[in-house]
Order: C-alpha cells, then sequence, then structure tokens
C-alpha cells in the first residue's frame, strides 16, 4: 500500500499545522471572527496541516507573493481512507473554490513531486459551508436534483421500478455536489464533497479523527 502520509511528512508541511478550529476561522470581520468547527466541539484541537500557510511558505522560495496561488485551507490525512483531503471552510458567499483546488493540486503536486494521476487516486476535497448563508441556492439545487432524479425514474418500464429501482431509491441517500464541483471528481481528485459544518463534523469524525 502506497503510504500516502509519507508525503507531508516534509518540514513545509510539519513546520505549517494548527489546530482544526484555526484553520476553520472566517476573520472577513476581524472584530468578530467565526470559527466554523467550534471550540466546544472535540474535533477543533486536532492539529492539521494549513495549507495556505503551505502555499506561502512555497511563494517565499521563490520570492514571490502569496497571492500567486489561491488555495485550500486544510489538508488532512485520513488513515481510514490512506488518503489526503483538501477542505476549504465557506463562512459566507462559495466563490473561487475549482480555483482553490487548481491552485492547490499545483502547489502539492511540486512540493511533493507527484503528478495529476496520483492526485486522482490519493486526494479528496471537501467544501464545508455555511447553510443558513446559501440555504435558497442549496434548496434549489436540492429540488432540481430530485426533479432529475424523479425524471430518470419515470423514463424505465413500471415493471422494473416496482421489482428492483424503487427499493434501491428507498436505501440510497445520494449526496448532492453543490457548485457545479462534481466537474473535478475523478480528472483532478477521487471524490468531491460539499457539506455542511455538521455534515464535515460527522465526516471527519468517521475517516480522520486521532
Amino acid at each position: 500500500m502506497t503510504e500516502i502520509k509519507d508525503k507531508v511528512e516534509t518540514d513545509i508541511f510539519i513546520d505549517n499545522k494548527r489546530p482544526l478550529f484555526e484553520v476553520s476561522k472566517d476573520s472577513s470581520d476581524k472584530e468578530n471572527p467565526v470559527y466554523m468547527v467550534g471550540i466546544d466541539e472535540d474535533i477543533s484541537k486536532d492539529i492539521v496541516i494549513d495549507f495556505d500557510d503551505v502555499k506561502t511558505a512555497f511563494c517565499k522560495k521563490f520570492h514571490k507573493s502569496y497571492k500567486v496561488f489561491k488555495s485550500a485551507d486544510a489538508l488532512l490525512y485520513s488513515e481510514v481512507k490512506n488518503k489526503l483531503i483538501f477542505v476549504e471552510f465557506k463562512n459566507g458567499k462559495v466563490k473561487e473554490v475549482k480555483t482553490k483546488l487548481k491552485d492547490s493540486l499545483l502547489v502539492f503536486s511540486n512540493i511533493v513531486d507527484v503528478d495529476l494521476k496520483f492526485c486522482r487516486k490519493y486526494l479528496e476535497y471537501i467544501v464545508v459551508y455555511n447553510y443558513e448563508k446559501n440555504k435558497q441556492y442549496v434548496e434549489q439545487e436540492k429540488v432540481k436534483y430530485r426533479k432529475e432524479k424523479q425524471n430518470k425514474a419515470q423514463s424505465l418500464s413500471e415493471e422494473y421500478i416496482e421489482g428492483f429501482v424503487k427499493p434501491l431509491f428507498r436505501l440510497a441517500k445520494d449526496e448532492i455536489i453543490l457548485w457545479d464541483l462534481k466537474l473535478m471528481k475523478d480528472i483532478c481528485v477521487s471524490e468531491v464533497h460539499t457539506y455542511t459544518v455538521d455534515e464535515f463534523i460527522k465526516y471527519y469524525s468517521k475517516n480522520c479523527s486521532k
């Protein structure tokens, strides 16, 4: 089995770690910062890679501004999956999330000397969003998704639906990927997720918790 964790055991990653709650911080309002992963959460003090800081350190090596690249907030390792996971926390409007992934992959692959084929197999991407601030869009996407699913079901014969498909539909809890990020799956990374804070905490606790 490829030792994925070894890829992030170099100084540039080791020197740029901090607690998860700090990496999830939204400081757009300097006087009222928001920690998307609350300090009282069990996972809040888990130490993760601050990929914004990794990017900044990478740019400094070339005497360039950190503004050369956009970047995801965090890089996690999942022992359960044997994968690395980029995480972008979005407390407000969700934008530039595709660019952040592409730039992060560019920086990461240069640091650890891997190609996109490696990233496609061993990396994931999660965007964690504030549901209340994106509620209208999210609910519209859910309605659209349900309509598309119903249309697909209706295109099958009634007999086939009754005998096989409907039971499967009842059992399956399909994940909706927002902001058109499904485009990035299987070409940039192996999996893409768009999670509310609660969904992310459940995912992290299951796959990444120390």
